[in-house]
């Protein structure tokens, strides 16, 4: 489990480094939301080919890519698009290990901060910290969730098993 989530936690950050790349680049970051709009259409072919658990990690890669992307492309931390990064946390932190949602809120301050979106205004530092905010609410809704789905599979798998 927790070897699971050091390997998902890398290969989230390593999608963000890339999306960063891309995004500070001028003549890639015009086509941002095209590049989201491909990344959609492949998770709608991808749900076909992989199974079950290389799958989360793929939608959930495609989904750090897709978010970021769309909210540095309508005007960042001040995008009305923002939101996303937040459900963004508790999909990640539902989907696959809780503690990813702690690591990812850092990767996205980090993000944001360099793509020099902050500046020096309170209020964007403001947007930025609600991440912060939200990270404790996600990772609990991620461990009660957890705690839910073992105690259910507990239950079912002697009816199964028999």
């Amino acid at each position: 489990m927790f070897n699971n989530a050091i390997k998902h936690s890398l290969i989230l950050l390593s999608a963000l480094f890339l999306t960063l790349l891309w995004v500070n680049n001028p003549d890639l970051s015009n086509y941002s939301l095209q590049l989201s709009a491909g990344l959609i259409i492949f998770l709608v072919l991808a749900h076909k080919l992989f199974k079950t658990d290389s799958f989360l990690l793929t939608e959930s890669t495609i989904s750090v890519i897709c978010v970021t992307l769309i909210t540095s492309a309508t005007a960042g931390l001040t995008s009305p698009l923002f939101f996303l990064n937040h459900f963004l946390l508790f999909e990640l932190s539902l989907l696959l290990e809780p503690s990813i949602a702690v690591i990812l809120t850092f990767g996205l301050m980090v993000f944001y901060l360099y793509t020099n979106q902050v500046g020096s205004s309170p209020y964007n530092l403001a947007i930025l910290l609600s991440l912060l905010v939200m990270t404790p609410l996600a990772l609990l809704l991620g461990k009660v969730y957890q705690k839910v789905k073992n105690q259910i599979i507990s239950t079912l798998s002697p009816l199964f098993s028999q």
